[in-house]
């Protein structure tokens, strides 16, 4: 019996070996294998699209939303007469660094850079002013997971409340599971040159993250109760770019016709 624990131990350890040996992470810039043929990752972009209800807690915080790094906001404004207008849609693009791919070609994760800084004002009732960034998304495809790096004050989050107002300590947490998300649509696979579309829905906030977000904003009483009624956060649309590698002797007929033109130069000068 312990001899056949053994073994079976050390099957799921190769098991696992062979899994991990088989991920690829490939940075925007690099070289991938698909099908046996080498390509390149050209780049491509992840746009979180707010929804209607985490837009309507935003608006009720008069929570402002500005870039991070590389990302783009972007903010569309209805109008609402007499009142002027309202804000009816926010989304923060941000460029992919990185695609992880396995054996086949799957699309296991992909990692972007930047993202949206919220800012929280004082407002009787809803907040005691704070800010709460949330950056650099990596999205887990395979157990259906959001990282992300989040800036705020966090000494709230042990009680779940607001951060102690009157001072303002900022803590960086990189690789935090905020997020998990219930379906995506469109290719997962890369199998050869193209862009592939896709799109996460269904965002939906983990119990610890509900906890960082009502301390880095101060929220108090009805900017809680307003966030605890948001259960979709949005969805993410996600575009990757991949070209196809030129063969070596495709290089290597480049280089003889540059040749042929320049001995033909060189001949007609002489002429």
């Amino acid at each position: 019996m312990q001899y056949t624990l053994k073994t079976l131990a050390a099957a799921a350890a190769l098991t696992i070996a062979t899994a991990a040996s088989a991920q690829t992470t490939t940075p925007v810039g690099g070289s991938l294998t698909l099908n046996g043929q080498a390509y390149q990752l050209d780049g491509g972009t992840g746009t979180l699209s707010f929804s209607s209800s985490l837009i309507t807690a935003l608006n009720v915080g008069k929570i402002a939303v500005t870039k991070v790094g590389d990302a783009t906001v972007t903010e569309t404004l209805t109008p609402r007469p007499p009142f002027g207008s309202t804000r009816t849609g926010v989304s923060a693009a941000a460029p992919i660094t990185a695609v992880t791919t396995g054996a086949t070609g799957e699309v296991l994760s992909v990692d972007t850079t930047g993202g949206a800084l919220q800012t929280a004002n004082i407002l009787e009732g809803v907040s005691l002013g704070g800010t709460l960034s949330v950056a650099n998304l990596s999205v887990d495809l395979t157990n259906k997971k959001i990282f992300a790096s989040i800036t705020g004050d966090f000494r709230g989050v042990a009680t779940g409340e607001a951060a102690p107002y009157g001072s303002e300590v900022l803590t960086t947490k990189d690789n935090f599971h905020l997020w998990n998300f219930a379906s995506i649509s469109g290719p997962t696979t890369l199998n050869g040159a193209g862009t592939y579309a896709n799109t996460i829905s269904g965002l939906t906030i983990t119990a610890d993250g509900f906890k960082h977000f009502v301390s880095a904003l101060r929220l108090v009483d009805l900017g809680v109760s307003t966030l605890q009624g948001v259960t979709d956060y949005g969805t993410i649309s996600s575009t990757i770019n991949v070209s196809a590698v030129p063969e070596p002797s495709t290089y290597a007929m480049a280089i003889a016709g540059l040749a042929l033109v320049g001995v033909a130069a060189r001949r007609a000068r002489k002429a």
